[in-house]
């Protein structure tokens, strides 16, 4: 729905097999909003229903699967509070991807079924977090663009 035009080019670039895509099931999903308390986008949950263990080399070294993603909430809060951020947090916040300890991606909750991806950057120290993407399927179909860039070479 949201994302099957940016998975389908991941799925014909070559780059994955079917046994590299490991998607989460329904109940994990709801395990997960249940632990959260929290009700996930659907263009969020669409993910997992792909990809959420494993999709190959998309977003290889990044934490952002399911084995991560009850750790990155904390993890975010405490990158904001080691290094004296002016920003925190929004109450309606999903942390979604942590990069080596020094980034962090999320989603509001509250925003829309496809809602903007923000940003928090180590060593920006902004008063407001960066909106990277309009939205995260627009998030998904850089990454993918990315990623077969960087593997067919």
């Amino acid at each position: 729905m949201y994302l099957d035009e940016a998975k389908a080019r991941f799925e014909t670039s070559g780059l994955v097999q079917s046994k590299d895509l490991v998607p989460c099931t329904p109940d994990e999903v709801r395990v997960l909003e249940g632990m959260l308390k929290l009700t996930l986008p659907s263009s969020y949950k669409e993910f997992l229903y792909w990809g959420g263990h494993s999709a190959g080399p998309l977003l290889r070294g990044s934490d952002c699967f399911w084995e991560h993603l009850l750790n990155i909430q904390q993890w975010a809060v405490e990158l904001l509070e080691e290094n004296n951020a002016p920003v925190r947090l929004p109450s309606d916040a999903f942390v979604f991807l942590m990069h080596q300890g020094y980034t962090f991606e999320f989603l509001r909750i509250t925003e829309g079924d496809n809602p903007p991806v923000y940003c928090y950057l180590e060593g920006t120290n902004e008063d407001t977090f960066t909106v990277n993407f309009s939205s995260f399927s627009d998030f998904l179909a850089a990454e993918i663009d990315l990623t077969t860039k960087v593997f067919k070479k």
